[in-house]
């Protein structure tokens, strides 16, 4: 059902008949280094960012950069919002689901898109569908927060 492929290349897997392909996300769970020194951030409650081994001051800051005056460089790690993402292919269904999970683990934003029976006694027999996450969704992954037709801020 899948091909499966890896920067471009073809990956062979043990048997041609996959349901699902999942990305997980690795990473040491850092969501901030420092551009300078590359250490590991975390934001205190007064706004500072402290490195894992080097604290508030950054062994590769200019002293004389009245911007940082010797601190950290905070910048975000690529890809540290995503945890999980995956897609699974139901022939049972006639359906294609992303899932995408960002923060919470325990869910994912899903995107499904689905063939509605031929025989089906509607309108739409034969039709493809695509249900996307909407704001105020029952059980939402994250809030969603509409800022034009199909595009959403996550979180509050």
């Amino acid at each position: 059902m899948f091909s499966v492929q890896v920067d471009g290349r073809t990956v062979d897997t043990v048997d041609d008949d996959h349901e699902s392909v999942t990305v997980e996300i690795g990473g040491d769970g850092t969501t901030y280094r420092c551009s300078s020194c590359g250490d590991a951030l975390s934001e205190t409650a007064d706004g500072r960012w402290l490195g894992e081994s080097s604290g508030a001051d950054c062994p590769d800051a200019d002293p004389d950069d009245e911007d940082t005056s010797g601190g950290h460089v905070p910048e975000a790690v690529p890809l540290s919002w995503c945890n999980h993402a995956g897609v699974t292919a139901d022939e049972s269904e006639d359906s294609v689901t992303v899932h995408i999970s960002v923060g919470d683990p325990r869910g994912a934003f899903t995107f499904t898109v689905r063939r509605v029976p031929d025989d089906a006694d509607s309108v739409l027999a034969g039709r493809l569908l695509m249900h996307v996450p909407y704001p105020d969704a029952p059980c939402g992954h994250r809030p969603l927060t509409a800022l034009h037709d199909g595009t959403y801020l996550i979180g509050s």
